[in-house]
């Protein structure tokens, strides 16, 4: 049950990345009738790492499956995580390309998501520098922000989000216009030159709004 393959990966992981949800539950049910111990599942099941460094929370995040989302919160609620621990091994984790499921959220379009995702930031009372700092400005290893991934995926609705979470967390002008607009990845790409490459004309009227 807790076994890892070639990739470091567990049944927990492919659970979640497939969004197999009974699939969850009865891996679950079977450690509790197995008497694993809370540690364990805490660290070989909800917080196992791959070789990419991706907890089964980073793929159910790639996938938007906010259901998965739901069982593994409730699952890290039922196991006791400290405040601390869901904050930076769940909500602000990232993988081994320093992306957090802010990031995967973003980039597949996962608006019920991500509004989830912000909605238990809240309830665990994130500061607006942690808010602004480790989910909206947050760069992965390529110098990319959820705004760039969500530029990359040409979902307008998502882009919105993340322009009302800017407002309420009451950026600067210079801040949204550095940091958001004109904010450049490792490849000195904005998140206008994305939008031209897909030839996204509503993504470009957003950002010219």
């Amino acid at each position: 049950m807790l076994s890892k393959d070639e990739s470091k990966e567990t049944a927990w992981h492919k659970a979640a990345e497939e969004g197999h949800v009974k699939v969850l539950n009865k891996l679950w049910d079977l450690a509790k009738e197995l008497l694993l111990k809370p540690e364990e599942l805490r660290n070989e099941a909800l917080l196992s790492k791959n070789d990419r460094k991706e907890t089964a929370w980073h793929k159910a995040a790639q996938q938007g499956n906010h259901e998965v989302l739901k069982i593994l919160w409730d699952w890290a609620k039922e196991l006791q995580l400290k405040p601390d621990e869901l904050r930076n091994e769940l909500l602000l984790s990232k993988d081994g390309s320093k992306e957090t499921a802010w990031h995967k959220a973003a980039e597949g379009g996962h608006v019920e998501f991500l509004k989830k995702l912000w909605d238990w930031a809240k309830e665990l009372q994130l500061k607006p520098e942690e808010l602004r700092n480790e989910v909206l400005l947050s760069k992965n290893d390529r110098k990319e922000t959820a705004w760039h991934k969500a530029v990359q995926n040409g979902n307008p609705e998502v882009l919105n989000i993340l322009w009302d979470w800017a407002t309420e967390l009451r950026l600067k002008p210079d801040e949204l216009r550095n940091e958001v607009l004109l904010s450049k990845n490792d490849r000195k790409e904005t998140a206008w030159h994305k939008a031209v490459q897909k030839g996204n004309t509503e993504i470009l009227r957003i950002l010219w709004d």
